[in-house]
């Protein structure tokens, strides 16, 4: 798939030198041939690039996650779907996150997290307003994108997850993580790790930012809907900013 020269060229434009050398001489990367695409007769399993608009999140059918490979998903019980997001452990969870937590969590982050929630609507319904692509997956692909999820959760000394506190929105938490989270290594560029593993034909150096991730995603994808500011988004309405 060819490389966009014209994101090159915006990146060196905005000054981010060291990154857009990054980006310039990593190349561009292609699918993983035994992963992505899936086979023209086998069912797939759609996976959802949610923008929240500083971060993406990626949701999935529940009834398409093996227990077997993110034993983890159980703890949500009863939902249609599930939605999954990677960050900072100090401005993730916050509902009024600041500038102050912006630059700590770029710069000098001290933990991490997964947010992990349970949704009885539709995607697309719950978060009606909300930039949506959906990528079809093989069932290879997804449970490998599924076993990414379930190596992010941090463990205690027996073995067992550290819930952190509710979810922002929907039912489910968050839980301690692994990973270090900074500036090149945040919410966005976790999400296009997953979906790399998963076989997709997404550049995680790319997708520092969550318009680069829906980008990216689009190529391997279809667009859902896109933003409208006179929608207001159901998750929203519980008075989080996330």
């Amino acid at each position: 798939m060819r490389c966009d020269t014209a994101l090159h060229t915006g990146l060196v434009a905005r000054g981010g030198t060291a990154l857009a050398a990054a980006l310039l001489f990593g190349g561009c990367l292609g699918p993983v041939p035994t992963l992505y695409p899936p086979s023209p007769h086998e069912p797939v399993k759609p996976v959802w690039v949610v923008s929240h608009g500083w971060h993406v999140g990626l949701a999935m059918r529940r009834a398409d996650i093996s227990t077997a490979i993110w034993p983890e998903s159980a703890e949500l019980g009863d939902v249609r779907f599930v939605e999954v997001g990677w960050g900072d452990g100090d401005f993730y969870p916050s509902p009024t996150p600041t500038s102050g937590l912006v630059l700590k969590a770029a710069f000098f982050s001290t933990s991490s997290v997964l947010h992990v929630t349970g949704l009885d609507r539709p995607v697309a319904e719950f978060f009606a307003g909300a930039p949506l692509v959906e990528i079809a997956l093989s069932p290879r692909g997804f449970d490998a994108l599924s076993g990414f999820i379930h190596e992010t959760y941090a463990r205690d000394d027996g073995g067992g997850l550290t819930k952190l506190g509710p979810a922002l929105y929907g039912r489910g938490a968050f839980y301690r993580a692994t990973l270090r989270y900074h500036a090149l290594a945040n919410s966005n560029t976790w999400a296009a790790r997953a979906l790399r593993t998963a076989g997709c034909p997404v550049t995680p150096a790319w997708a520092v930012a969550a318009g680069n991730v829906l980008w990216q995603a689009r190529r391997c994808g279809r667009v859902i809907q896109t933003s409208r500011e006179t929608m207001t988004p159901l998750w929203a309405t519980s008075g989080s900013s996330h």
